[in-house]
């Protein structure tokens, strides 16, 4: 005698509904999965992996209050079609003996309800479930066949709760990866939109970054990123660290400082050595309008004994800046470097310029790149 296999039962707490769904497709599980919200009982009947049917204790989701609803039916029909109902003549029949639907809208109408019923269920963020395993019987003649994405895909997108979104994806410094899943679904329709945040997916690029350049706000997006995840093609790669990014980057941003210290000191001593103690007057004119100008990266920034600017200031500067800071670094230090030029051209004339002008160009060809 075979053992009755052992109930899959838990919590949304536990275990979200889009886990439990994509658990029961990629299993091919035959059964039924009962989930229940209060007083609300709704059942999804599987048949290897794919949803046959669906039923709810809601009477709005029933087969001819759907109909009425959205305007398949009178009342006047429906309330004749209802006396006529037995036990062994369903709604639906009569409905199409009374010819009120034809047999398409029949069919069409049970796929509808079994939909709007595994839509809706998506959308719960507390209950429980309970799955039964073992030959499906549904009781009903008209059955249909839904995918567990194309459920996912339209139950996800109907969700307007931010508060579910950000359980699923509680950290924005979540990292996703594209992948092609080993059964890829097919036959999904994906909005452009949609299409637009997933190309966005880099593998280095964390959920608030994505966010951040993504068209559609926040939520959506985020929404966007679920479905995606909940129907496999994203997985998790890492959790951004971003104290290490921003170590890292800060110490990117010290050497290119100390590459156009470089220059700098050579200005310097190249002007010291024809005016004089003056040059450091010169170039700190200039230096002052750049404050003015760029304060985000040249406020209380000084000229060092040796001409170089004081680094660890432009440095604290640069992490008050959100955004692209590299840029506009490159951008702040060559406006110095054109101003000490222009100084030096100004001081001795543009001949003095030009000797500078082509040594840096011989020597520093790595930093002359950075110029727009």
């Amino acid at each position: 005698m075979s053992v009755p296999a052992a109930p899959i039962q838990g919590d949304f707490n536990e275990l979200g509904l889009p886990e439990i769904l994509d658990y029961l497709r990629t299993t091919g599980k035959t059964g039924v999965l009962l989930v229940r919200n209060g007083s609300v009982t709704k059942t999804l009947h599987f048949k290897r992996g794919l949803v046959v049917f669906a039923s709810s204790n809601l009477p709005k989701e029933r087969f001819g209050e759907m109909l009425l609803k959205e305007g398949k039916i009178t009342a006047e029909q429906f309330e004749a079609a209802g006396k006529l109902v037995t036990r062994g003549k369903r709604l639906g029949k009569i409905l199409v003996e009374l010819q009120a639907i034809s047999p398409k809208d029949l069919w069409n109408e049970v796929r509808h309800q079994v939909q709007e019923i595994a839509y809706s269920v998506l959308g719960w963020d507390s209950g429980s479930f309970h799955f039964l395993e073992g030959e499906e019987r549904t009781g009903e003649n008209i059955t249909t066949s839904l995918t567990v994405p194309e459920i996912l895909l339209e139950g996800l997108r109907r969700i307007k709760d931010p508060a579910l979104f950000e359980r699923r994806i509680p950290s924005r410094d979540i990292v996703f990866e594209r992948v092609l899943p080993a059964n890829r679904p097919t036959g999904l329709h994906i909005e452009e939109y949609e299409r637009h945040v997933f190309h966005l997916v880099d593998g280095n690029r964390s959920v608030q970054e994505i966010s951040d350049l993504s068209e559609i706000g926040e939520f959506e997006t985020l929404k966007t990123l679920l479905i995606f995840f909940t129907i496999g093609f994203l997985h998790v790669r890492r959790r951004k660290d971003h104290f290490a990014e921003e170590q890292k980057e800060m110490a990117e941003l010290r050497e290119l400082i100390k590459n156009y210290n470089e220059m700098f000191t050579f200005l310097y001593h190249y002007l010291l050595r024809e005016v004089g103690p003056i040059a450091e007057n010169i170039l700190d004119k200039y230096l002052g309008r750049l404050k003015t100008l760029q304060p985000e990266i040249f406020s209380r920034v000084t000229l060092r004994s040796n001409g170089a600017l004081s680094e660890e200031r432009i440095l604290e500067n640069l992490k008050a800046l959100n955004g692209a800071r590299r840029a506009a670094l490159v951008d702040a230090l060559n406006e110095y470097l054109y101003s000490a030029l222009l100084a030096i051209r100004r001081t001795l004339g543009a001949d003095h310029e030009q000797r500078v002008l082509q040594t840096l160009r011989s020597t520093r060809k790595d930093l002359f790149h950075e110029a727009p």
